[in-house]
């Protein structure tokens, strides 16, 4: 992406031959056979945002710095005059009047929306396999899941149908797909970007965050997306910006050394398939190799984040999916729309208003708010005393065939896919923390094993600047 924006600037490249080339690849690639990335292109209105942006550089005017890029967005983002469906039926003709807000920064910074991205229903899952507007297909191999439930991002991203692209991430919907496709994918700070404008999942873990294919395209992305307090969302951060740039591959390879990486044990180690066990230890001795601080850590409570996730999330989407609904002007809301969701979010949804539900208890969703959420927050808090990242893989796993029950296959048992998938992720997510996923190797069909970097509180700024050193010499 940003030789793609150096390109256009010396006018060796047009923002127009560029869209073109993208719109052409959708159409050879993406059919909804083939990747399903996109739930919709914006063919023609997209090359007319390329003329104007073609048209502002001739003239002299002073460029932002993504001038004349095509992003994919994630279709739970506002697109003004362009459909946001999350993913869902019944917000299938929904067209916001206003952009998010992070939609907003992006155009401002002169980039332009090529299309809106497949996702798992509601971002309710992470295998992406959406029952209204098909399953999205693993670029390295179409007959698996992406991850989700930003997958159709992440594909996009790695079947080059964009220049990078926008997700959300809840208990690891950018970090997933990013790991299962072998690209970057960028979790911020809980509160970093705004998530005005978003259909959402959970106030307690909703994040929005940038796929791209390096480091520096995600820093440069994270860097425009960052907006500082937002009428539109009241949890906006007031902190400054501070993600900055990695430094250049030189200098970034010596942040390495001595830097100290936390390795956890336990439940975030426990159960990798061997192939990514191997890259993982590939990963180590690179770190140590370039003078890195390897340091065993252990990070307590880490291994009850997902069943809190299902304490929080559950009857948050409740109260967000029938806040979309009601902005769409779907009457009735969740309980009355609940036969046209898919089984998936049928089930949760209807745990909290079905015909017989089996509601979160109000007492525990407080507990796990006031008590549990703090105390792993705080777990997290004490190891970052001694060290300045950890390290893990990104998923225990490769990416999965695509089934209808959304289980899977590992380590010799049948698991359930989204358990397995974000064992590593939401924890992270629970504790609001900065995360990046990284390709480090692929496993012994082809497929990608990401890895996990994960930062302190606000600590993009060194966390990008480990992750590019990781990644320069992961790369030579």
């Amino acid at each position: 992406m940003l030789e793609q924006t150096a390109a256009i600037r010396r006018g060796d490249l047009s923002s127009v031959e560029l869209t073109r080339m993208y719109l052409e690849r959708i159409d050879a690639l993406d059919r909804h056979d083939t990747l399903n990335a996109y739930i919709l292109s914006r063919g023609q209105d997209a090359l007319a945002d390329a003329t104007r942006l073609d048209g502002l550089r001739a003239a002299g005017r002073p460029l932002g710095p993504l001038h004349g890029v095509p992003l994919a967005v994630k279709d739970n983002l506002f697109t003004a005059g362009t459909v946001t469906s999350n993913g869902t039926a019944l917000l299938g003709k929904f067209v916001p009047e206003h952009d998010a807000t992070v939609v907003r920064l992006l155009r401002s910074a002169g980039a332009l929306v090529l299309g809106k991205t497949n996702l798992h229903e509601c971002s309710f899952g992470i295998t992406s396999n959406n029952p209204h507007y098909g399953a999205v297909h693993n670029p390295y191999d179409p007959l698996r899941i992406p991850g989700g439930s930003s997958g159709g991002s992440g594909a996009a991203v790695a079947a080059r149908l964009c220049s990078a692209a926008v997700g959300t991430d809840t208990g690891g919907s950018v970090r997933i797909p990013a790991a299962l496709c072998g690209v970057v994918g960028l979790k911020p700070t809980l509160g970093r970007v705004s998530r005005g404008g978003m259909f959402g999942l959970s106030w307690t873990c909703d994040v929005v965050g940038p796929i791209a294919r390096t480091v520096a395209d995600a820093a440069t992305l994270l860097r425009v997306m960052t907006s500082g307090p937002d009428p539109l969302d009241p949890d906006a951060a007031h902190e400054p910006p501070g993600a900055g740039l990695p430094d250049g591959p030189g200098a970034g390879a010596q942040r390495l050394r001595g830097a100290r990486i936390g390795i956890p044990d336990g439940f975030l180690a426990a159960d990798n398939a061997p192939d990514v066990d191997r890259v993982l230890a590939q990963t180590h001795r690179a770190l140590e190799q370039a003078g890195a601080i390897l340091v065993p850590v252990t990070v307590a409570g880490a291994e009850a984040a997902t069943a809190q996730g299902f304490v929080t999330v559950i009857p948050e989407a409740v109260v967000l999916t029938e806040r979309a609904l009601s902005t769409a002007g779907v009457d009735g809301g969740v309980p009355a729309g609940l036969d046209r969701f898919g089984a998936d979010v049928r089930t949760a949804l209807g745990a909290q208003v079905g015909p017989d539900p089996d509601p979160v208890p109000a007492f525990r969703y407080a507990e796990t708010l006031s008590t549990t959420l703090p105390a792993l927050r705080q777990a997290f808090a004490d190891v970052f005393a001694d060290v300045d990242v950890l390290l893990t893989a990104t998923t225990p796993a490769t990416a999965s065939p695509i089934t209808q029950d959304e289980t899977m296959r590992h380590n010799g048992r049948n698991v359930g896919t989204f358990e397995t998938f974000v064992r590593y992720t939401y924890c992270v997510s629970m504790a609001g923390l900065p995360a990046i996923s990284l390709p480090a190797g692929t496993d012994s069909a082809g497929l990608p094993v990401g890895v996990q970097l994960v930062g302190p509180r606000w600590g993009e700024a060194g966390l990008l600047g480990i992750a590019s050193a990781l990644e320069y010499i992961m790369h030579t």
